[in-house]
């Protein structure tokens, strides 16, 4: 069983990650976090996130008040409040399940330094279909990274402020990583319209055909699912950096 903080409890995302660590067996909530002042801090956060119905654990505006209850905080809030919540916990050697983006250079190197310490995950895309589809564009900027224009256009709700998306650029990293492609020579399109969960499509343009490698989230269940394996997966293993493909075994 782990136990588990979750930030944020009235963002969509952290919303859905409370219903779908409610409905596991192997996953507990002690607690939730929010910003000081809101109107659900000691409220519980079945109510909090929406659920219609109390489970048993309050939220709090500040995590040293439950820290020591939980073996991982999860967080899909905003860049501010993920590295104060990255400072707790590696100060109480908890692990961190990270699924904010929008960080900086310097705080990208933070995240992925505390996996020395804490069993550490930042992930900007939990979906199992997602980390699939980075596999799959490995193989082929591999193959064809020096014969295709490769774009990359990432649809997502007029509300994300971060563009491009983190997937987008983690989709990029891969292709760079296994191409003789710079992120440079990559062109990225974002849209923000509407309330598109999220959709993301790479590009491979050669001379006389197009290859297209797509996913589109038609909700945002499929990462909630995704995380709460993730937790899991971090919970019975030490310190270190891990990523979906370890959870997923790609």
């Amino acid at each position: 069983m782990v136990n588990i903080v979750i930030t944020a409890p009235r963002g969509h995302m952290d919303g859905l990650i409370v219903k779908a660590a409610c409905e596991r067996d192997d996953i507990r909530i002690v607690g939730g976090l929010g910003p000081a002042g809101r109107d659900y801090i000691g409220k519980d956060i079945g109510l909090a996130a929406g659920l219609g119905r109390e489970i048993g654990a309050l939220v709090y505006d500040d995590l040293t008040e439950i820290i020591d209850r939980c073996d991982l905080v999860v967080d899909f809030s905003r860049v501010e409040l993920s590295m104060e919540v990255l400072s707790v916990c590696k100060k109480y050697k908890k692990g961190f399940l990270c699924g904010t983006t929008g960080f900086s250079a310097e705080q990208e190197k933070a995240l992925l330094a505390a996996g020395k310490e804490i069993p550490m995950m930042k992930a900007a895309n939990t979906s199992y279909v997602v980390n699939v589809m980075r596999k799959l564009l490995g193989i082929a900027a591999e193959a064809l990274g020096d014969k295709a224009k490769i774009e990359i256009i990432d649809l997502h709700s007029q509300n994300k402020l971060d563009a491009p998306s983190g997937t987008a650029l983690e989709l990029g990293e891969e292709i760079t990583a296994r191409s003789d492609k710079k992120m440079e020579d990559i062109a990225f399109h974002s849209v923000r319209a509407g309330d598109t969960p999220s959709s993301h499509k790479v590009i491979f343009g050669c001379m006389g055909e197009m290859m297209e490698i797509s996913h589109h989230a038609y909700n945002w269940e499929c990462y909630a699912r995704g995380a709460c394996d993730a937790m899991v997966y971090m919970a019975e293993h030490g310190p270190g950096l891990y990523t979906m493909e370890d959870v997923i075994g790609l």
